[in-house]
């Protein structure tokens, strides 16, 4: 899918959490219409500069007594040159600190009254490109007169749902005051992201910043745009491959797509993740799955470590040395001085792939592989280390043999598992 950006309403109130700049695809700061100020718009600017936010213009009807929540009767002249004057006011701010200003989008009440008129709808967007030019991203309703206007204009246009907002049957936002046209709850607003986001409607969500828990919302909503716009590649008709995002926990990752209904079976890798299932059932989006996982803190291992004991003696072992311009000694005081996690589980049965080796000592593979490499070999390979369960072909670097370590057996099988933590004790 298109990837979905999340846009937060922003500039508006007197204390506004600044995490929601590092949530927000878009800012959409106001500009003076309902709310904000010279130094509301600065500080929401720098904020956007810092966190590599992208700026737009929110201009509304000049209401700041009701937040620009009520329809006013202006004329579409009058209003065009009302839009443009708090556009403007935006881009010489934005222009003294070095910021595009990008988007644009309508606040409240102009938002819906011009969607509903042609003649409103062009003075917006006529207001707009007066002040912004036309290398400008229009954010508005899916279908109207706000849509119409723009292309006609030649803007770009960003079809707009609304993560925290309630809906009629009809798909029409529920009026604000009355019961449910606000969510706080960030499940529910998980669950219109999803639905929105995957239905092929909108380009973009809105989280607006004055919805009560805006912060955790918009957390929500973001984690979810993120995990859906993964990768995900199908493995013929029963398997879907999926890049994995930083930071999560091996372990975690492999038990929360297992999980799932219908999975088979889920194999992780250094950076994908395959899911089996049945063609016939598949299962829920597995990359919802991820993104639960990135809201969470990763679970604490509080099992001990692993410690395999070594002999430091393999046979490139001075190789490793003098490339990376040690000695045999501090290469594998190096080796043995810091605790490794299991990245993933392959190539051989029980083989583990460690991570990470100390970059001073994180040497390529051997050009030639060995038609032979020695059972409980240790070797390094750039950043992972392991050790050879079992005599094999391999060309990792071997600096040293295992001793008295299974790392496979019958019954078990694998004895280290994805996220299991390792030491590794020298033996002279």
């Amino acid at each position: 899918m298109t990837e979905c950006l999340l846009n937060i309403d922003l500039g508006e109130l007197p204390e506004e959490d600044e995490q929601l700049y590092t949530l927000a695809h878009v800012a959409n700061i106001a500009c003076g219409g309902h709310a904000g100020d010279d130094a509301s718009m600065r500080r929401a600017l720098e904020s956007c500069a810092r966190y590599g936010t992208r700026a737009g213009a929110h201009p509304s009807y000049e209401d700041r007594e009701g937040f620009g929540r009520k329809a006013l009767e202006v004329p579409p002249e009058v209003l065009r040159s009302q839009v443009a004057a708090q556009c403007s006011r935006l881009a010489r701010l934005a222009a003294g600190q070095g910021v595009p200003v990008r988007y644009a989008k309508p606040h409240g009440a102009l938002y819906h009254s011009a969607n509903a008129s042609p003649a409103l709808g062009h003075a917006v967007v006529d207001g707009v490109v007066e002040a912004l030019g036309r290398d400008v991203t229009f954010i508005g309703p899916g279908t109207g007169a706000l849509r119409d206007a723009a292309r006609e204009a030649g803007l770009a246009y960003a079809r707009e749902g609304f993560a925290d907002r309630g809906t009629r049957p009809d798909g029409s936002l529920i009026p604000r005051g009355q019961p449910g046209a606000v969510l706080t709850d960030p499940a529910r607003a998980r669950e219109n992201a999803v639905r929105l986001a995957t239905g092929g409607t909108v380009d973009t969500l809105c989280v607006h910043g004055d919805t009560p828990g805006a912060v955790e919302l918009a957390r929500e909503v973001r984690a979810t745009l993120d995990a859906l716009a993964l990768p995900a590649e199908p493995l013929g008709d029963g398997a879907l491959r999926l890049i994995l995002p930083e930071g999560l926990e091996r372990r975690a990752t492999r038990e929360a797509l297992c999980a799932l209904p219908r999975v088979v079976d889920a194999v992780i890798t250094e950076e994908h993740a395959c899911v089996y299932f049945d063609p016939a059932s598949p299962p829920e989006e597995p990359r919802l799955a991820l993104a639960r996982l990135l809201r969470v803190p990763a679970p604490v291992d509080t099992r001990p470590p692993t410690v395999i004991r070594v002999r430091y003696d393999g046979p490139d072992l001075a190789a490793v040395a003098e490339r990376a311009k040690l000695s045999v000694d501090e290469v594998a005081r190096l080796h043995a001085g810091r605790e490794y996690s299991v990245r993933c589980v392959g190539f051989l049965p029980g083989f583990a792939y460690l991570g990470e080796v100390d970059p001073r000592i994180a040497v390529p593979r051997l050009p030639t592989p060995r038609t032979r490499v020695p059972a409980l070999a240790v070797g390094i390979a750039g950043g992972r280390t392991g050790v050879y369960p079992f005599a094999s072909p391999g060309g990792w670097n071997l600096i040293g043999t295992a001793l008295d370590f299974a790392a496979f057996t019958p019954d078990e099988g694998a004895v280290l598992r994805l996220g299991d933590r390792v030491r590794f004790e020298r033996v002279v």
